[in-house]
């Protein structure tokens, strides 16, 4: 029997127990003493395989961002071929110990050094990276760093611009007198903008909600503070593209794949990162009827997205799509159609059933067919 199509199920899934739960899929926890703290590191897959690292956004960990995803059906078959390393900003884990008050945190440079400690004690010569928001740009400052160890970047939300004024402003308010370390509307409703959007949380509530209960009941408040004080104070990442003369530490010596929604907060700072990227590495993937949380809401596109990019790599070449994401896309494609002119609109014919390689024959499209075609998925 097909699973349930879970694309259109997010309501509670940061905190449920995930359904999917095997040898295959059951995190793994590996403690790790970096030079800036210790990380705790969850792992899924196979061992001895290719390496994925992955790193969360703020207000999120490794539970509650990608072991979920990974464990889904449409993920299956690319979990089962490679090993997934979660890793975990000091102090994000669910239930984490409270850090010192007086503690430094990290800064984002330094964080992208601790990445580079995983990778020394896990062994690991060269991986691909999936980073989400603040992950992301700690992904890209280790790639710049360090780039013979990364293979691939898979980018959501990433912003590579510094703080601006009115950031600025918007994040001194939610994280200003609180003394007692608890948590506050005002930063509660900062965390959800960030990792949704002010445009989108009417509309998923029921996310925005899950979203609240996970950070007033798996988040330390003290912890989240002081990684997004360490996210205000970040500065700009400058990418050169490759083409130019500069040093292979000023440009991505890896292809990169942005991906963000297209009611996300972040995606200007995606294109404007995008645009720094060099043009004949690097692709650009916009969900429609999407904010920032990407994951939850468009799990099989984002599935379908990094399985293309990482056969792109020369990975997992001998897979096609699945027929429960043939599924979960047509689905979408046929929910996205009537949300734009209908719901008792008829949704055209596509070109053809046959799919080998996750795009759609171009013989005379129809308006929908080349929408369908377009880098907006």
């Amino acid at each position: 029997m097909m699973k349930e199509d879970l694309s259109a199920d997010t309501e509670g899934r940061l905190l449920r127990n995930n359904l999917y739960d095997n040898t295959l899929t059951t995190p793994k926890i590996i403690p790790i003493t970096t030079k800036h703290g210790y990380v705790s590191v969850t792992q899924q897959g196979l061992p001895n395989r290719t390496a994925i690292v992955t790193y969360h956004d703020l207000g999120h960990n490794s539970a509650s961002q990608f072991h979920d995803f990974f464990a889904m059906p449409d993920m299956i078959p690319i979990t089962a071929h490679f090993t997934i390393y979660h890793i975990n900003a000091p102090g994000q884990e669910d239930i984490a110990n409270p850090l010192p008050t007086a503690s430094i945190y990290p800064t984002l440079d330094q964080l992208a050094d601790t990445v580079n400690d995983v990778f020394d004690y896990l062994n690991i010569k060269s991986a691909i990276g999936f980073g989400v928001g603040l992950g992301a740009n700690i992904l890209v400052r280790f790639a710049l760093k360090y780039s013979s160890k990364i293979n691939g970047l898979i980018l959501v939300n990433c912003s590579t611009r510094g703080v601006g004024w009115l950031e600025g402003f918007s994040l001194k308010w939610p994280t200003k007198d609180i003394p007692e370390q608890r948590w506050t509307e005002s930063l509660l409703n900062y965390l959800i903008w960030h990792l949704i959007g002010s445009t989108s949380e009417s509309t998923q509530y029921e996310l925005a909600n899950d979203l609240r209960d996970h950070l007033e009941n798996n988040c330390n408040v003290r912890n989240v503070i002081k990684l997004l004080n360490s996210y205000l104070k970040r500065t700009a990442i400058l990418i050169a593209q490759s083409n130019k003369k500069m040093k292979p530490s000023q440009s991505l010596q890896c292809s990169v794949i942005n991906i963000t929604g297209s009611s996300s907060p972040h995606k200007d700072d995606v294109i404007d990162t995008n645009n720094q990227c060099d043009s004949a590495t690097t692709s650009y993937v916009e969900f429609s009827d999407c904010s920032g949380a990407v994951l939850d809401e468009k799990p099989a596109k984002l599935a379908e997205s990094i399985r293309l990019f990482l056969q792109g790599l020369g990975y997992i070449s001998h897979l096609s799509i699945p027929q429960y994401s043939i599924s979960n896309r047509l689905a979408e494609q046929t929910a996205d159609y009537k949300r734009q002119h209908g719901s008792f609109s008829k949704v055209p014919r596509r070109v053809s059933t046959q799919i080998d390689s996750g795009h759609y024959i171009n013989d005379d499209p129809t308006d929908f067919e080349e929408e369908l075609q377009s880098p907006t998925i």
